[in-house]
């Protein structure tokens, strides 16, 4: 049997879980979320914790039961407390502003980089001396994640002189300035 799988979900005192056959429907305080689950899991729902059980010992199946209590674990943190992923922004001169739905950085490129927030996102602006923190936060974490994926790509951090986005867990592995011999 899984190992993941077989943990159940706490379910917090403001969720809700109602199911039909294999359509589950989590509402909490920060909103609502939808999980198919696949034909060959079997849900049972108590009063404070959510059990996956799966019909048969297939291989596939086995692979499905964690994936899923990971999913319905996420959907449960989403709409109790929601997801969040923190960017550090580091370099002289960057900035950034929301704009309604846009946000808009200056990165040291000859031009601004405009992102559209996605709905269901938001994102919080600390300014700092040369530097800025990024705070993407929503209630399913695969938006959030991607949409900070998406940030990161603009200007990845450099070993030099840290340069550029930076997730706040990130350990980065400095390198010595390159001198010549």
């Amino acid at each position: 049997m899984s190992r993941i799988g077989r943990l159940p979900v706490p379910v917090p005192d403001k969720v809700t879980v109602k199911g039909k056959k294999n359509e589950l429907t989590i509402t909490g305080p920060k909103g609502e979320m939808n999980l198919t689950v696949p034909p060959g899991i079997k849900v049972s729902i108590g009063d404070d914790e959510i059990v996956l059980s799966r019909k048969s010992d297939t291989k596939e199946l086995a692979r499905l039961h964690g994936t899923t209590r990971a999913h319905l674990a996420n959907r449960v943190k989403g709409v109790s407390e929601g997801h969040s992923r923190i960017l550090n922004v580091q370099g002289k001169g960057y900035q950034a502003e929301k704009k309604g739905q846009i946000l808009e950085m200056q990165l040291g490129f000859s031009h601004k980089v405009l992102f559209e927030i996605p709905d269901g996102l938001e994102i919080e602006i600390k300014p700092g001396q040369n530097a800025f923190t990024l705070t993407v936060s929503g209630i399913d974490k695969h938006l959030v994640g991607a949409f900070a994926a998406e940030l990161y790509k603009i200007k990845p951090v450099e070993p030099y002189n840290l340069i550029g986005f930076r997730y706040s867990d990130q350990h980065v592995r400095r390198k010595a300035v390159k001198t010549i011999t």
